[in-house]
């Protein structure tokens, strides 16, 4: 029994130690990339579907927040439009995030007396 404890203890020892070699590298490696700020994407809207995603896209692309949509590979083979594979989420760097769900959040503003006559 103490055999076990003591192997678990030299286990757990080395996994508390791994975490602050990969931050010291982290850390070194930021140094030379030129700053600490995360560019880890982060999901700003979760869509029902993949036109509603594009949308979404569109939308913050046309505002010039870089986006990508995200979602389950079996829904875009078999071609789901609705349902948990249909899912899509979008996603924008992080430093863009707040930016991203302000711009979200607005109101849209319709135009529908364009002017045509049509």
């Amino acid at each position: 029994m103490t055999t076990l404890a003591s192997g678990l203890q030299r286990l757990w020892g080395r996994q508390r130690s791994r975490p602050q070699t990969v931050e010291t590298d982290a850390e070194s490696s930021s140094t030379t990339t030129g700053g600490t700020v995360s560019q880890e994407p982060v999901v700003v809207w979760q869509a029902a579907n993949p036109m509603e995603a594009q949308i979404v896209r569109g939308r913050l692309q046309s505002a010039g927040i870089p986006a990508i949509v995200r979602g389950e590979s079996m829904g875009r083979i078999y071609g789901f439009v609705y349902g948990g594979l249909a899912e899509r989420d979008v996603l924008v760097p992080a430093p863009l995030a707040s930016s991203a769900e302000e711009i979200l959040s607005e109101e849209i503003q319709w135009d529908l007396d364009s002017g045509d006559g049509a």
